[in-house]
């Protein structure tokens, strides 16, 4: 059996979240005396809600030919959201597809992989994806699907996740919370913001958070803690200057999951879900630490420049367990190596935007041109395998090995370092015709990626080596109507690319994977402005993949660049993959107490050629068919005021856990309900989330591995805001 896992798979689970776009409530002068008044917040709602972070400018969603969704902060605090794992099930075209000993997760964008080097951003910008993503000073979490190279150049072409930061604000802010979990969670948080001075021109913001939990598998314990302060200067009415710092440290058990007892996906039902076949003494590791300065600049009330520079690094230390045979032996004996390693990373870079508008003849522009420059270095340690004593499936004994320690140390002079070097120059152009009724967009973007090796005088290049440079142009074309003010049709054309660069293992130099999509949809507003429904049909090719196939007891008859004999996998290039879809999201409020969040999809996304397996089949991992909705409803009057009610519904269709789609590997479709109840009085609030209160059994799928999902969980949050 062949047991896979590619640069470029599995699927997509789709669900869709409503954001509420919220001002926050302000003072102003009325007149010329000391009177002041208190604004009344406006919500937005729908596809009215606008945008600038992951586009670049500030644009309606109902105005942009592409597709985007959000996560905003009424959701979050709704599920009490405390990782990105949570938030991302709320999304149509982003499903989670695994974690790496539940460090870190893994996503897929309309059915391929997510690159952990380019496809995440925070505020628009690159940011270390170590770890846990996700904190309590994120404000929204935005989703843009498709390719988005001409915004980022070298990015996988399924999706781009941006976090978008809370901000200082200008009047007195506290807000304290705990949450208290099962498995002995505790998660304390601390949101303070506010003058500085008396004019109100320097502000400021803290968000500090720590959690302490145990887990359902058994042995897995964790804890993180997050500081994050923030600076804003308004230096002239004109010029703002913010300045964000980020430290996070993770500290958490290496969960390796499981393999079935026969291999195949029916005898998982042989195991208890919360089985650990790992080591308790091995550790996922993460700290790092991030500055990010921001300028704004507003020339007038038409043009806006804006810089962004950062500097960020991180270091992180797996003590990783892993199966090579991927399933036990007739004797219920499973075999277990180790892979330890430790990474030094550090990013820097700097970007320059003029974002603006202007007239031509008739025609409105809204247009952002610039620049950017991103360096990326990263060195990593690894510890030779070390082959532990079998495991019994059933009964697993730890600490029958003496485990060996990470060697090296940040700044070995002897140690080669890999580097990914990104510029890009950049036009978009978004032209408005008869009163905004026709819009084309217009972009392309100029790449120069470097990506290589540095080695050292004690360990020299290879005498084949050579730096992997690359210089693409990425278009964006795009048409958008609007028939009437609420609705908008689209039709939109755009390229992308990743950098595979030279491979330090096999000493390979890999050809760049690229990627092209045409995205059809339309958007409206219905019920006053508050209903937004958003519908998206795309089709996405994606060639030259790099692809690894695990499991192999021999060197493979199909075509492959590398086989390695110890951990049994075979890494190839070449492969043609191809996902169509449909969409449907519907967000935004039914009545002024109701509101809803839902998403269906049919996605298909199968080989079209390929190395290792037959045209037609099913990617790993991809569900052809989901079906996400959450339903909350507000008590505005009356002896329970002050209270809300939560339901969701979540869906996802069956699944193979490998390319090879054998129906042994065939994963059952899955779906939860949660539910909550909220109350809120003056300053005080509390919240109870049940998720998966009917206790179901799923699981993610990967290459052959198996880890099972939360059971029925409970979160209870106690706070005060003033």
């Amino acid at each position: 059996m062949k047991l896979t896992l590619c640069s470029c798979l599995i699927p997509l689970c789709l669900t869709c979240i409503s954001v509420f776009g919220q001002n926050n409530p302000s003072k102003t002068d009325k007149g010329a005396g000391d009177t002041t008044e208190v604004l009344k917040e406006i919500i937005v709602y729908g596809q009215k809600r606008e945008i600038a972070s992951i586009t670049k400018t500030p644009t309606p969603l109902i105005d942009l030919p592409i597709s985007v969704q959000l996560v905003d902060k009424k959701l979050i605090e709704q599920q009490q959201i405390i990782d990105v794992r949570d938030a991302i099930k709320n999304v149509s075209g982003i499903t989670l597809t695994g974690t790496y000993g539940d460090g870190y997760a893994m996503f897929n964008g309309r059915g391929f992989g997510l690159n952990f080097n380019s496809n995440y951003r925070w505020n628009g910008i690159m940011m270390q994806t170590t770890g846990r993503l996700y904190g309590d000073n994120v404000e929204r979490l935005e989703i843009l699907k498709g390719p988005a190279s001409i915004q980022y150049g070298d990015v996988a072409p399924g999706a781009v996740l941006n976090f978008v930061s809370k901000k200082p604000l200008d009047y007195e802010y506290r807000r304290f919370e705990v949450k208290f979990g099962e498995y002995g969670m505790v998660r304390p948080t601390l949101d303070l913001s506010g003058a500085l001075t008396k004019d109100k021109k320097l502000l400021y913001r803290l968000n500090t958070t720590y959690e302490s939990s145990k887990h359902f598998i058994d042995e897995i314990r964790g804890k993180s803690f997050l500081l994050a302060p923030t600076i804003t200067w308004k230096v002239t009415p004109d010029l703002d200057w913010t300045v964000e710092l980020v430290a996070r440290n993770d500290d958490r058990t290496f969960a390796p999951g499981l393999v079935s007892p026969d291999g195949t996906f029916e005898g998982l039902k042989k195991l208890r879900r919360g089985l650990f076949l790992g080591e308790p003494d091995n550790k996922h590791q993460v700290n790092d630490q991030s500055v990010y300065s921001t300028l704004n600049y507003k020339i007038n009330k038409n043009l806006t420049v804006r810089n962004v520079a950062f500097y960020s690094r991180s270091q992180e230390r797996e003590e990783s367990v892993f199966f090579p045979d991927r399933r036990a032996d007739v004797k219920d004996s499973l075999n277990r190596t180790t892979e330890f390693f430790q990474t030094f990373t550090y990013i820097k870079g700097t970007t320059l935007d003029l974002v603006g508008k202007f007239s031509t003849f008739g025609v409105l522009h809204d247009f952002v041109v610039g620049g950017d420059y991103t360096e990326r270095d990263y060195t990593i340690f690894y510890n030779d395998p070390v082959i532990l004593k079998p495991i019994n499936i059933y009964n697993p004994v730890y600490g029958q090995d003496v485990l060996p320690k990470i060697i090296g140390f940040e700044g070995d002079p002897d140690k080669p370092s890999q580097f990914i070097n990104r510029q890009g120059i950049y036009a978009q152009d978004q032209l408005k015709f008869w009163n905004n009724r026709i819009q084309v967009m217009l972009g392309l973007r100029y790449n120069r990626t470097s990506r290589g090796t540095k080695y050292t005088h004690n360990a020299p290049a290879p005498d084949t080596y050579k730096d992997d440079v690359k210089k693409p142009l990425s278009p964006r074309l795009a048409l958008l109507v609007k028939p009437w003010k609420n609705l908008s049709v689209y039709g939109s054309y755009t390229q992308s690319y990743e950098q595979n660069g030279w491979d330090e293992i096999t000493n390979i130099m890999l050809s760049a994977t690229n990627a092209k999509q045409i995205e059809f949809g339309a958007k409206t507003n219905l019920l006053h402005e508050k209903l937004g429904i958003g519908l998206s049909v795309f089709q996405i090719d994606k060639k030259d993949i790099v692809g690894y196939v695990f499991g192999l007891d021999q060197p493979p008859s199909w075509d492959h660049l590398y086989y390695h004999t110890f951990y049994k996998w075979a890494m190839y290039q070449g492969g043609h993959h191809r996902s169509r879809g449909i969409e449907l999201d519907v967000n935004g409020k039914i009545t002024n107490q109701l509101s809803v969040n839902l998403a269906t999809s049919y996605i298909d996304a199968i080989v079209v050629e390929d190395p290792a397996f037959q045209k037609g089949n099913q990617l790993e991992g991809n569900a052809r068919t989901t079906l996400n909705i959450w339903g909350n409803y507000e008590l505005n009057k009356g002896p329970l005021k002050g209270m809300d009610f939560g339901y969701g519904f979540f869906y996802k269709g069956k699944f193979y856990a490998t390319t090879d789609n054998s129906p042994l590997d065939e994963v059952k479709a899955y779906w939860s309900m949660d539910a909550s109840v909220g109350y809120s009085y003056k300053s005080f609030f509390t919240r109870l989330n049940v998720s998966n209160f009917t206790d179901n059994k799923g699981y993610l799928a990967r290459s052959g591995l198996y880890e099972p999902l939360w059971g029925r969980r409970t979160i209870l949050s106690v706070g005060v805001k003033f």
